[in-house]
This record gives C-alpha cells, structure tokens and sequence, in this order.
C-alpha cells in the first residue's frame, strides 16, 4: 500500500485479526489478499504528486505465523516520490541529488526541517531550483504519468506470546523488499531494503491496543543517503455487531530519514467488514501529518481465502 501505511496495514490487521481468531486452535490458510488506494500530497516540492497503486497479495497464516508476499502496481504523474520497504518517500527519484543539495543547504542554515530558509538558489540548466519558501522545484511533469510494477515485499510476523485468555500477545515482525522497479522512474529505490521489530496487543473492556515499533534498513540511492529510522505505531480498534465489523484508528510516525526534513507522521481511521468465513473488506483513510508524508490517502482493500 503505497505511502508508508502498508506495513502498518499489514501489521495492525495480521496481529489484531490473529488476536481475534485465536484462543481456539487456528487452522493453516492461504489468503489472497488486495488493495487499492490513492494518494496525492507536495511533499516538500512546489507541485503536487497524485498516485494510484493496486496491491496483489498471497499470504499463508498459522496458529505463531503469519507471511505475506506484496506485488504492487502504481501509476504517478511525477517520479519524484520512491517507495520501499515502508512506502513512499519524496527522494526526488531520478533527481535525488536535488534533495540531497537542499538537505545540505538547510543543514547549513541551521533549518529544523520547516520551510523558512530565507535563501533562493537555481540550477544552471533551470530544471530545478530552490525558493525562499524551501520547496523544491523538479522538472515540469504537466505531461508526466507512469505506471509500472513496484519492489515486492515479503513480510513476516511470529507470534511470542499468546496469554491463557487470548487478551495479551506479543510478536516478532521482519520485513524484507526486493529491488526489482526502476528507480529512475520513481516506482524503487534500486536497494534492498529491510526491518525487524516487535509488535504488542491487549485486549482491555471490549477495545484491542497494539503497539508496534521497527528497526529499518533503507538502501541509499547514488547521491542521496538516507537514514536508517525506527518506525513506531500505536492503534486503537473495536468490533461490533457480533464481531462482522471492526474499526480502528492508528498514529504512525518514524525517526529522522532524509537529514534536516521532518520523517512521515501520520493519523489514519479504518474499517473493517467480515462478509463471510472467507471474505473480509476494509477501508481506510489517512491524514499527514509532516512534510515528507503524503496530504492524504484513501484505500479499499479485501481479503479472500483460497
């Protein structure tokens, strides 16, 4: 799921759905899973990126494992935004070295990652430049839009504990990408990337908690390096109606990616239908909160079981 939502996503549902089905023995299944969204945000660059993925899943669920391989599919009308292990990321894509000089500028100027240096610079083959306003201006992309595959992601969550009354469990979460897209035009970062952490969920008064947090690995790009954060996550959910719906909220946030740019914060809302033993929908809805996030998203996805 583009935009770095994905893992949260799959996180979130993978243990609380496994929390929810648990306390009696859980058979092995294979699930074929999807998910379509949109999003669209300017980051930190004067215009706007719109992007639309489809994401096809195959996941096998256990009674201590879950394992999810991720294929997406994303069209974009600039390819200045990457995605990886954890989504999307305005590295500028082909441009990256741009991003990489106004990191150096605001570090410099002493910048906090907002968009207040009173300074202006232009390149000399004007295909991007520097206002004093801080956004960085690409190439013009008015007749730019894309679609390829992405990097596929395999993910991998492993239960440690799971309490006598199924209200506390405790996991083990890895994630792995392959990198497989074209990083010129933005669909990859052309590195591997890759993260472990661990994932928290209590059952309390009717109401599911989980907690997550993850060490990440990001492969640098030719001219620009990029940090290698820990996302943390902690979310809320609820289920009703004899447990065929469920809704959840989540804030998600990481440590410092691209030096002297605020990292991806965001809030989301979601919800969840059981229709069936063997299909089950959700929706979703997402805010940023910080300049390298997208403004906002949107997504439907579904659950089937094979």
């Amino acid at each position: 799921m583009p935009d770095f939502k994905l893992i949260i996503f799959i996180t979130f549902n993978s243990i609380l759905l496994g929390t929810l089905n648990a306390g009696c023995l859980q058979a092995q299944n294979l699930n074929y899973t999807g998910n379509m969204q949109y999003s669209t945000g300017t980051y930190f660059f004067e215009e706007s990126t719109e992007s639309f993925s489809l994401v096809n899943g195959l996941g096998w669920s256990g009674d201590q494992l879950n394992i999810t391989l991720n294929v997406p599919f994303i069209v974009q009308n600039s390819p200045w935004i990457s995605y990886g292990i954890a989504g999307s990321l305005p590295t500028g894509g082909p441009e990256h070295k741009t991003v990489r000089d106004s990191s150096a500028s605001r570090g410099s100027k002493g910048q906090d990652g907002k968009k207040n240096m009173m300074s202006a610079w232009s390149s000399t083959d004007n295909l991007y430049r520097l206002q004093e306003e801080e956004d960085v201006i690409m190439t013009d992309t008015s007749s730019y839009t894309q679609s390829s595959f992405g990097d596929p992601n395999l993910y991998a969550n492993v239960r440690l504990y799971f309490s006598d009354t199924g209200e506390t469990s405790l996991w083990f979460n890895t994630g792995v990408k392959f990198p497989l897209a074209d990083p010129t035009s933005g669909f990859g970062t052309g590195e591997w990337d890759y993260g472990v952490g661990i994932s928290a969920s209590q059952h309390i008064a009717g109401l599911f908690f989980i907690a997550d947090v993850m060490k990440w690995w990001f492969g640098d790009l030719q001219d620009l390096e990029l940090q290698n954060p820990f996302s943390y996550s902690l979310g809320i959910g609820k289920s009703f109606s004899n447990g065929d719906w469920m809704i959840n909220g989540s804030f998600n946030g990481y440590t410092e990616i691209i030096d002297n740019y605020d990292p991806p914060m965001n809030v989301g809302l979601g919800l969840g239908y059981f229709a069936t033993d063997w299909l089950s929908l959700n929706s979703s809805f997402t805010l940023g909160l910080a300049e390298s996030s997208s403004d906002f998203s949107m997504g439907f996805g579904w659950s089937i079981k094979l």
